[in-house]
């Protein structure tokens, strides 16, 4: 009988009340399907300085957005997630646990360079992990998977933003968004379970990590990498690119870059 996991976050809630939460369009999916859920109840758009990688627009040339869990009272970094419960012998629980957001998912550890560890900055208490925890399976899975669905959610906010751009003068809503969202990921998950699970790990697993370099293709071919992530990828923008149609199809970021206008 294996020995049961060890999860310090069972009696912490600390992260809860000290990280403003992103969001991608899975998660909001994620919790409409298992929590029955509207997004307008659970997610807030955060205006961005500049347009991030996951910045949306409501109007043309306007103001990029950025999507977080909203907060419990007055939305700041140190308010409780709307999803903390407060318990009656003084815990805290999330109450969204296995629905919970790709990042919370993954949280406390990073990856880079194939690597996977516990970040410095993080707010778990001293000594919480044991120093081979980043070393279990799970997290690794776990970060594959929070970089593949937000490299698709870059591709599903660019076609909106395209969109919105080619309508100038019109002011979009974000229920409008969110029933773009929740209509493309009903799609891509329909891609997912006709890939079936053994070929979805696979694809998992050979997705792109960082520090991600230029690709090249006939060279990961001769070195036989496994490249089921690029078919994955285009089928999913081919999915993404049947939303308004009249709209041209936009570039694929991990294998197309969008080209650097031309000096002077």
């Amino acid at each position: 009988m294996s020995a049961p996991e060890h999860l310090p976050c069972a009696t912490c809630g600390t992260c809860c009340r000290s990280y403003i939460v992103p969001v991608c369009g899975y998660d909001i999916w994620l919790i409409n399907q298992q929590q029955r859920l509207s997004p307008e109840q659970y997610v807030i758009a955060c205006p961005q300085p500049e347009m991030g990688f996951d910045g949306l627009l409501l109007e043309s040339g306007g103001q990029p957005y950025g999507l977080a869990l909203d907060k419990q009272g007055r939305f700041a970094v140190k308010q409780p997630c709307v999803f903390l419960l407060h318990l009656a012998d003084g815990n805290v629980r999330c109450g969204i646990y296995a629905d919970r957001p790709l990042v919370c998912q993954a949280y406390p550890m990073s990856l880079w360079s194939g690597v996977v560890f516990q970040g410095k900055q993080t707010r778990c208490p001293p000594d919480s992990w044991p120093l081979r925890e980043p070393q279990r399976p799970h997290w690794r899975a776990t970060l594959h998977r929070l970089h593949m669905q937000f490299d698709l959610y870059q591709v599903v906010v660019t076609r909106w933003n395209a969109r919105v751009t080619a309508r100038p003068g019109i002011r979009f809503t974000l229920r409008e968004y969110f029933s773009y969202v929740l209509n493309v990921y009903d799609r891509l998950d329909a891609l997912a379970t006709a890939t079936g699970p053994e070929t979805l790990a696979a694809v998992l697993a050979g997705w792109p990590m960082p520090p991600r370099r230029p690709l090249d293709l006939d060279t990961l071919r001769r070195q036989g990498a496994n490249l089921l992530w690029i078919d994955y990828f285009r089928q999913a923008g081919a999915i993404i690119d049947s939303f308004y149609p009249t709209v041209p199809p936009q570039p694929l970021h991990l294998l197309e870059p969008p080209a650097v206008p031309a000096a002077g």
